[in-house]
């Protein structure tokens, strides 16, 4: 998975001058304020995608159905699986000569994939040689929280553009104010007998004039640039919208093996109760890991975490089991941002958990959880005979 990052759009844009009214701040920080979204990885919610085009005639795609009759909506149809014909081939054999591993934790990363789905990425692992890969659900499906999250965040800064937007036509009211106020001095002007009092006025005049044009220029590059910053966050919502709709219809991802290589695997289970999924890959004969014997998993016993963390595929990281919580197995190991869904495993190789989350505090780092893979196995043994 991915982090969520969000710059907010700058506040204090405008400060007081002599002589009354208000000019604008510097926009650099609202230029640069400009909200960049990394979803965390998964997809959301399964739903369908809707096409519809407003009234001045864009196009916008979204999971969230239009209400409004006067906007015709087209359903877009849910991304077809990609199958393979043709004989089964031995994956097992070919990573096994390819990297030749030396040891049962280097053969373990044979079977540990990247997860890879239109909005980010994870991790994952085979748990049968007909291809099922175990993940976590929130590395396919956004959780629904999450998704609140992301549509609060982009409604807080469009409610900031808006703010200023305000903020500019009140700029704009002064302005004019301003100008009228220009105006009636210098009919005052006009009437005046020449002479130093005349001129005194004049050279007043003059420079509140320039004051003038100096913040018709300030406020016209600033509405240019606003325009410009309020297009991109309006661009990058409805690629947000399109991703998420995509994604919650999206019943297929792309896995990645140690060699790169890239499969497509259906989505084969959801467990209502944990955060687990079932993925298949067809048409090959995979790696697997083997579970752990229930007392090799133990308080202080070594483990290692496999996965894609920050991007970095194919990683290991060390530590020991911390704890054992119902269903949960607690390990200092480093299971970062990526490592969702990928193996938990012994030294010897046998897989003991599923990792699926991390707890931080303000005194330290974290503390790692997986699911247990008993839990795993039982949640799925329909499809795993």
């Amino acid at each position: 998975m991915t982090t969520l990052l969000v710059t907010w759009l700058s506040r204090g844009l405008m400060k007081r001058i002599d002589g009354g009214g208000y000019r604008p701040g510097r926009w650099r920080g609202f230029a640069h304020g400009l909200i960049l979204f990394a979803l965390a990885a998964g997809a959301p919610t399964f739903a369908e995608t809707y096409k519809y085009q407003d009234e001045y005639g864009n196009w916008h795609y979204t999971d969230r159905p239009r209400s409004d009759p006067r906007q015709p909506v087209e359903v877009l149809p849910t991304p077809a699986a990609k199958t393979r014909t043709g004989p089964t081939q031995d994956l097992n054999a070919w990573l096994r000569a390819k990297f030749s591993p030396q040891n049962p934790i280097q053969e373990a990363t044979l079977s540990t994939v990247t997860v890879k789905t239109p909005v980010g990425t994870g991790s994952g692992f085979f748990i049968s040689t007909a291809g099922h890969l175990l993940t976590n659900k929130h590395v396919v499906k956004l959780p629904e929280a999450k998704r609140e999250e992301i549509q609060q965040q982009f409604g807080d800064a469009e409610q900031e553009i808006e703010r200023y937007r305000q903020r500019l036509a009140w700029r704009e009211r002064e302005l004019n104010a301003y100008e009228k106020e220009l105006a009636q001095y210098e009919a005052y002007l006009r009437a005046l007998p020449e002479g130093a009092r005349k001129a005194d006025k004049q050279a007043y005049y003059q420079s509140k004039q320039d004051q003038y044009q100096t913040l018709q220029q300030e406020l016209a590059a600033d509405r240019r640039k606003f325009q410009e910053v309020e297009n991109k966050v309006a661009t990058k919502r409805r690629e947000v919208d399109w991703k998420l709709a995509v994604s919650g219809a999206a019943s297929n991802f792309t896995i990645v093996l140690k060699d790169g290589t890239e499969l497509t695997a259906s989505l084969l289970a959801v467990s209502p109760d944990h955060d687990l999924v079932l993925l298949k890959v067809d048409q090959y004969q995979t790696p697997t890991l083997l579970p752990a014997a229930p007392q090799d998993i133990g308080q202080g016993a070594a483990v290692y975490a496999i996965g894609s963390p920050v991007g970095l595929r194919d990683s290991i990281s060390a530590g020991v089991v911390s704890g054992i919580e119902a269903t949960f197995i607690r390990t200092d190991a480093k299971i970062y941002p990526g490592n969702s869904g990928g193996p938990l495993i012994l030294a010897n190789g046998r897989v003991i958990g599923v990792n699926t989350k991390k707890q931080i505090t303000q005194q330290f780092e974290g503390i790692g959880y997986a699911i247990d893979i008993g839990t795993a196995l039982r949640e799925f043994a329909s499809y795993l005979r």
